[in-house]
């Protein structure tokens, strides 16, 4: 069953089972600014606190055929690399806050959470078929109903400390499934082990939103923590064993750190060394590119890579996907059968007959700017829209002066032109193929 949210703001206004909000406008794309209009209508609901934004509402997620067959396309390139890859995803936020408060904050059969998590559960699957290692969060955060009520926080979009520790407790346990040499100690540790020791606060996006749209302003949350230290002696380092690179998103740098442990949480629970190079706002690849474009996997310098990305991030968004593919597809020499025409404000690459390419790379003039448009046109006369680009939020000193993204996976569509049109500012400097 699809639900079709954005056209049922009007509806839910003044329904029966609808609770108060925090405010009408909350509903309002056109009276919000600019910033928060992306993320509405905003539901939400005074008497449970809970508040969702627009894209939180998904109902689907899991992949399209082309989709998966890129994603095994990546896993297999870490696994020619010795190194297994684990993907970490957060369970949608309305899946675990119930049926009940997304019907008081948007109005009844206006959201299916049963199909919400279905589809996720698939996507989790596909995931794990193609040899990746990945935990099903969202299994993790139903069973037990007060991990539930404490996995996220109402007034913002991310994991709370408990979120985070259960969640690092489940990958464990299935990393020691999937490879039981690998970490001595993963998997001898259950949530319910972890001692108290303190409690986090949120001030919260979405309370942020409320307090600019609506004029309230909504009290701090506060997440409870726990001691997370591997031993006794924390000075001991545990050099010798293996470690753990840690690759994600604002859930695992919020406020540009770890706000909600989540690195230390992998480390007690894995009992090894974690290296947490996650990028707020860097988007689903942010960090994890930046570690392969940096050597770090070519060198091994882990013995896992955990990707961490948020559940907004779709899968068939395949232009990230094809990006990573293409930072993992090493250097190679460019084609000299292809062809560039630089224009003032496009460049096109055309093959010659019979050229097979598996990637292009782009290095922009500017390393802080580095967005770019591109056009595969094929030899059957169809097209495909690709973007490549690196946002803001990724540091420059994490950013490598060139962009790859893979020509592979289209089926049996051949690539014979390119063009490429830089945005945002961007300007070419180079382009290649290989």
């Amino acid at each position: 069953m699809k639900y079709h949210i954005p056209l049922i703001a009007s509806l839910v206004v003044g329904s029966a089972a609808q609770s108060a909000p925090y405010c009408e406008g909350l509903l309002n794309r056109e009276a919000l600014p600019k910033k928060y209009a992306k993320i509405a209508p905003i539901y939400s609901d005074q008497a449970s606190g809970w508040i969702f934004t627009q894209d939180q509402l998904k109902n689907r997620y899991d992949m399209k055929s082309s989709s998966l067959k890129l994603v095994q396309a990546i896993v297999e390139e870490f696994a020619s690399r010795n190194v297994p890859l684990a993907i970490l995803i957060a369970p949608p936020r309305p899946v675990i806050s119930g049926q009940d408060n997304l019907d008081a904050a948007m109005g009844q059969h206006l959201y299916s959470v049963a199909d919400a998590r279905s589809s996720f559960d698939k996507m989790i699957a596909q995931l794990a078929s193609t040899g990746a290692i990945v935990p099903n969060l969202s299994n993790v955060a139903l069973a037990d109903p007060d991990i539930r009520d404490r996995f996220y926080f109402r007034r913002d979009t991310h994991w709370t400390a408990v979120g985070s520790a259960v969640s690092a407790t489940a990958l464990a346990h299935t990393v020691n499934t999937h490879a039981p040499d690998l970490f001595a100690n993963d998997g001898n540790l259950a949530f319910r082990e972890l001692e108290a020791s303190g409690a986090i606060q949120e001030e919260g996006s979405l309370a942020e939103v409320v307090h600019k749209a609506c004029g309230i302003t909504l009290p701090a949350e506060t997440s409870e923590t726990f001691n997370l230290s591997r031993s006794g002696d924390l000075l001991e380092t545990h050099a010798d064993g293996p470690a753990i690179a840690l690759l994600g998103s604002s859930f695992s740098n919020r406020y540009k750190r770890d706000h909600y442990r989540v690195a230390d949480a992998l480390a007690r629970a894995f009992d090894a060394e974690v290296e947490n190079f996650s990028v707020s706002g860097g988007g689903p690849i942010g960090a994890i590119e930046a570690y392969v474009m940096s050597g770090a996997l070519k060198r091994k310098d882990h013995d896992l890579v955990v990707w961490e990305l948020p559940y907004t991030e779709s899968f068939n968004s395949q232009s990230f996907l094809r990006q990573l593919l293409g930072a993992l597809s090493e250097s190679r020499a460019p084609i000299k059968a292809a062809e560039l025409q630089m224009q003032p404000q496009t460049t096109l690459v055309k093959l010659a007959e019979g050229t097979a390419a598996l990637g292009i790379e782009i290095e922009a003039e500017d390393i802080a700017k580095q967005s770019f448009d591109l056009e595969v046109r094929f030899d059957n006369g169809s097209t495909a829209k690709v973007y490549l680009g690196r946002r803001s939020s990724v540091p420059v000193n994490m950013r490598a002066s060139s962009l790859r993204s893979s020509l592979s996976h289209y089926g049996n569509r051949t690539p014979v032109e390119i063009v490429v049109t830089p945005i945002k500012g961007a300007s070419v400097k180079d382009v290649a193929v290989f």
